[in-house]
C-alpha cells in the first residue's frame, strides 16, 4: 500500500458510496448556515459517513462538510478527545 509521510493511505473506495456523490458539491463548500444545514441533512443518510468523517479527522481537511461536521465542529471534537484522539469519542 502507498504511503505519505509514512501513514498508509486509507481505501477511499468509500467515496463512490457517498450520498453527497450525486450532489452539487458546492453544497459541502458553502458558507452559509442554510447550506450547512442541507449538507448534514444529505449526511446523516449516508452510508460511508464514519469513514467520510475519518478522512476528514486524519488528514486533516480544513474545509467543508465532511462526515456531517464542519471544520469548527471537526476541531471541537478533537480538541474534546485530547490526547486520547479524536477516535477515543466514537469508541474506534
Amino acid at each position: 500500500m502507498a504511503t505519505i509521510n509514512g501513514n498508509a493511505l486509507l481505501d477511499q473506495n468509500w467515496r463512490a458510496l457517498a450520498s453527497c456523490s450525486q450532489i452539487d458539491p458546492d453544497l459541502f463548500f458553502a458558507v452559509g448556515a442554510r447550506e450547512h444545514k442541507m449538507a448534514k441533512k444529505v449526511c446523516r443518510a449516508c452510508p460511508v459517513r464514519r469513514e467520510c468523517l475519518a478522512y476528514a479527522m486524519d488528514e486533516p481537511v480544513d474545509h467543508g462538510i465532511w462526515g456531517g461536521m464542519t471544520e469548527r465542529e471537526r476541531r471541537r471534537y478533537r480538541r474534546q478527545a485530547g490526547s486520547a484522539g479524536w477516535r477515543s469519542l466514537l469508541g474506534a
